[in-house]
């Protein structure tokens, strides 16, 4: 009898042991049902989770959109109750200049960022596909492009950064910061021009000029010093890193949307527990939606009367520059991203003939040209 008693409390206490490691090996939770608004609601409870997110440049909108009061950054910490917490710093404050992005994200040296397709396109040409300079007629076609290729897109992005795309953040049409004025295409020759992504140069030696790749916090100095004589970047862009007091023309639009892929660490993403997930997709998703909004209404706007109310002349183009954008465009920026993608068998070449071509209506030929068709 006594030693049936020593073994079941040696048992009892072998339980009690096992269920306070389980107690501190699981996350609390509690029971919830769904909000009436369709929103995920917290379960998970007890655990934070940290994260330094990269924006290219904390005065771009779409940066003080995701970290203005009310914004992503705001609403991610209020309903998981300060458990998932998002640090913002950005590319300068880093050190990056852009194109070494996608590896930084594979390897975890980045937990969390912008991936811009014009930075990375000169080792992942094919995402360069929604944002062929010169080619789109106006934003309601680009929004389409980028609709059309989404899935593509993510998927790719994911395969080649091992990471988990969350949403996407969109800047307005880009202008070249000038310091002299382009009124027609002999204005354009021999102009040392920054650009910032690969078909973006493309376009601009097919209209005569030379690109120069420059980071975009030293677009400044550079013109300042004469380095440049124009630099290409959104209107807001220029206007919030005051490209105003070194240049005196505001000529454009070149009609562009920068989309960028917020894309984080995918084993950081699979460490958060899922119904926190469902939060941070949810408010990714409003934060892509309002952002989309505003891209092409008030930072549209903005960035012509900001950059005129700081000074500068704006000088729209005329319908002769717009054609010779095209045609730089289809003799030299489509014809070169084909060669970079691998040629016109390229798995690029066959989604943009299938998702793309009918939107722009220009397709990819068998020798790698382009071609409208009706």
């Amino acid at each position: 009898m006594r030693k049936f008693l020593f073994s079941g409390f040696i048992g009892l206490l072998a339980l009690m042991l096992a269920a306070c490691g389980s107690t501190a090996a699981e996350p609390k939770t509690q029971s919830s049902s769904a909000s009436s608004s369709g929103d995920s609601q917290l379960a998970t409870t007890g655990q934070s989770y940290k994260f330094q997110f990269a924006c290219i440049s904390r005065t771009l909108d779409p940066c003080i959109l995701l970290t203005q009061a009310g914004g992503f950054v705001d609403r991610v910490s209020k309903r998981t109750n300060g458990q998932v917490e998002i640090q913002i710093s950005s590319f300068p404050e880093l050190g990056l200049a852009g194109p070494d992005t996608l590896r930084l994200v594979e390897s975890g040296t980045l937990d969390f960022g912008e991936i811009y397709s014009g930075y990375v396109g000169g080792d992942l040409p094919i995402i360069d596909m929604a944002n062929l300079w010169g080619l789109i007629p106006n934003n309601e076609t680009n929004l389409q492009i980028i609709d059309a290729v989404r899935e593509d897109m993510h998927r790719i992005i994911s395969e080649r950064s091992g990471g988990k795309v969350i949403g996407e953040s969109y800047y307005p049409n880009n202008y070249y910061f000038a310091k002299k004025p382009l009124r027609t295409r002999d204005d354009f020759q021999g102009l040392k021009t920054r650009s910032h992504s690969t078909v973006l140069g493309d376009l601009i030696d097919g209209m005569g000029a030379e690109a120069q790749f420059v980071a975009l916090s030293e677009v400044y100095t550079a013109l300042e010093r004469g380095i440049i004589d124009a630099a290409v970047s959104c209107g807001t862009c220029g206007s919030g890193l005051r490209w105003h007091e070194v240049s005196d023309y505001l000529v454009g639009p070149v009609i562009a949307l920068g989309v960028t892929y917020l894309t984080m660490n995918q084993k950081r993403w699979d460490a958060i527990p899922a119904d926190l997930q469902a939060i941070i997709l949810e408010e990714a998703a409003k934060h892509t939606g309002e952002n989309r909004r505003l891209v092409t209404t008030e930072w549209s706007i903005k960035g012509v009367d900001e950059n005129v109310a700081a000074g500068m002349e704006y000088i729209e183009f005329t319908p002769e520059l717009k054609d010779a954008l095209r045609q730089a465009s289809l003799t030299k920026v489509l014809p070169n991203w084909v060669e970079r993608t691998g040629g016109p068998d390229s798995e690029a070449v066959r989604i943009y003939n299938e998702k793309v071509a009918p939107i722009l209506k220009v397709r990819v030929n068998a020798e790698g040209q382009a071609e409208e068709i009706q």
